[in-house]
C-alpha cells in the first residue's frame, strides 16, 4: 500500500537449555529445524554427553554441564546474534508459525517480551495461556485472549507472567535487565524475571496464535508421571524470590508454600502417582530448601560476555504435506508420513476412526504431526461426547482448527 512503511525483519535466537535428557532435546530440535521463518538460529545449551549425542550442525553449541537454568539460558544469551532471544524446553515442541505469530506481537504492540500459549500433554488442552505473577510468587490466571496480539491489563503489582517454555525477549532489555537470576537454579526464573521486566518499565504482551506444546518429560526432579522426587529446588527458590522481591512475610508466605505443596502431594496420592510414605520426605526437603534459600548469598545478576558470534541462519523449509487417513490405513500412511518428514519435509497426519475416542494430538520422533481420535469424538475437552459428522467434514473442521498455527 502506498506510503506504508515496511516492518523491520526480525530475528530471532532461539535458545534451548537441557541438560542430561539427549532423546527429548533431538526431538525438540527436530521441530526447531522445521519452523517457517526466513530469519532464525537455534543456540543449544546442554551438557556435554548430550551434545555428543545430536546429530546435524545447523546450530549453536554451548557446553554447559551445572544444573541451573538460569545460567544455561544466559549462557545461551551470550551466544546468541539475534535481535530476539527466545526461549523453549527441551521437552517442547513449537507449532511451526511460532516465530512469525511472535514477530507479529513484537510489531503489533511494541513490547519488549512476548509469551505465548501451551498446550498440554494430549496436544489440544491448554497448560498455560495468560498468567500473571506477583511480589510473592503467586499465579494467577486472566482473562483470555483470543487471537489477536495484544497487552494485557493487570493490576497493580502483577506482571505478566512470561512462561519459560514460551516466551521471547528482545535481546538490549535482556541486556539490561542482566539476564535470568543464577540463585534460581529451577522454579521461579521465569517468574523473576518477568516482574523484573515489568518494574523496570517494560511492557510485555501475549500472542495467543504462538503456540508450543509442552510435553513435562522426567527428570531428577520429576517422575514421567510428573510426581516430584525432592521439593528441595521448590524451597530454595521460594525464599530467594521472597528475598528479592520483598513480598509478603516469611511466615505467611512458607506457610502458603507449604499448604499448596501439600495438596499436589495428596492430589498424586489421590491418582496413585506418589505413595503416603513419600510425603513426609518431601516435605522435610522443602523445608531443607526453604532453609538454604533464606541463608545462602545471593550472587549478582550478570550476563557473561557477549562473544559476538555470527547469526547462523537455519535454512528455511517450504511448504506443509496434509496427509489423512481412517484407521485401517493408519500404518501405512503414517509411514509414509514419517518417511516425508526424515526427507525434510513438513507434514501433518490426520487419522481418524469410525468411534467417538477423543482425539489426541502428537509429535512422532521423526517429524510429523500426529492427531488421532474418532471421527464422532471430541477435541475440545468441553465437547459433546458424540457428535455426528461425515469424515470429509471432520477432517476439514481439524485443520482449520491448526491451520493459523500451522501454516496449512
Amino acid at each position: 500500500m502506498t506510503g506504508s512503511k515496511k516492518l523491520e525483519r526480525l530475528r530471532f535466537s532461539v535458545i534451548v537449555a537441557s541438560h542430561h535428557r539427549p532423546s527429548w532435546l533431538q526431538r525438540c530440535l527436530t521441530s526447531l529445524r522445521q519452523l517457517d521463518h526466513d530469519a532464525f538460529e537455534i543456540v543449544v545449551v546442554a551438557d556435554s554427553h548430550s551434545l555428543s549425542a545430536l546429530t546435524g550442525d545447523a546450530f549453536k553449541r554451548v557446553a554447559f554441564d551445572l544444573p541451573n537454568i538460569s545460567q544455561a539460558r544466559n549462557a545461551g544469551i551470550a551466544v546468541a546474534a539475534g535481535d530476539i532471544c527466545a526461549f523453549i524446553d527441551d521437552d517442547a515442541v513449537p507449532e511451526p508459525l511460532w516465530l512469525k505469530h511472535l514477530e507479529h506481537a513484537f510489531h503489533a504492540t511494541g513490547a519488549a517480551a512476548v509469551v505465548g500459549y501451551v498446550r498440554g500433554r494430549n496436544g489440544i488442552s491448554f497448560q498455560s495461556r495468560v498468567a500473571s505473577v506477583d511480589a510473592e510468587g503467586e499465579t494467577h490466571q486472566e482473562h483470555t485472549i483470543e487471537e489477536a496480539p495484544a497487552i494485557p491489563d493487570l493490576k497493580a503489582g502483577r506482571a505478566l507472567k512470561l512462561v519459560g517454555t514460551n516466551a521471547a525477549f528482545r535481546k538490549d532489555v535482556l541486556e539490561k535487565l542482566n539476564g535470568f537470576d543464577p540463585a534460581y537454579t529451577f522454579y521461579l526464573d521465569d517468574s523473576d524475571i518477568s516482574l523484573r521486566l515489568e518494574r523496570s518499565g517494560f511492557k510485555a504482551a501475549v500472542a495467543p496464535l504462538a503456540e508450543v506444546h509442552h510435553a513435562f518429560a522426567p527428570s531428577s526432579r520429576r517422575t514421567a508421571l510428573r510426581a516430584p522426587t525432592h521439593l528441595g529446588d521448590i524451597g530454595r527458590s521460594s525464599a530467594v524470590y521472597l528475598r528479592r522481591h520483598n513480598g509478603i512475610g516469611e511466615t505467611e508466605l512458607f506457610e502458603r508454600l507449604q499448604v499448596r505443596e501439600q495438596a499436589r502431594l495428596v492430589r498424586h496420592m489421590v491418582q496413585g502417582t506418589c505413595e503416603p510414605r513419600d510425603v513426609q520426605q518431601l516435605m522435610h526437603g522443602l523445608r531443607q530448601g526453604w532453609q538454604a534459600g533464606l541463608s545462602m548469598d545471593l550472587p549478582e545478576i550478570k550476563l557473561p560476555e557477549d562473544d559476538k558470534y555470527p547469526f547462523m541462519r537455519v535454512k528455511r523449509i517450504k511448504g506443509h504435506q496434509i496427509l489423512n487417513s481412517r484407521l485401517l490405513r493408519r500404518r501405512a500412511l503414517l509411514s509414509e508420513a514419517n518417511a516425508l518428514a526424515e526427507s525434510g519435509r513438513r507434514v501433518s497426519f490426520f487419522s481418524f476412526s469410525l468411534t467417538p475416542v477423543r482425539h489426541l494430538v502428537r509429535y512422532s520422533g521423526s517429524g510429523v504431526w500426529v492427531q488421532t481420535g474418532g471421527q464422532f469424538g471430541r477435541t475440545d475437552r468441553n465437547g459433546p461426547v458424540f457428535k455426528w459428522c461425515r469424515f470429509a467434514n471432520r477432517m476439514d473442521a481439524e485443520i482449520r482448527r491448526v491451520a493459523k498455527q500451522r501454516g496449512i
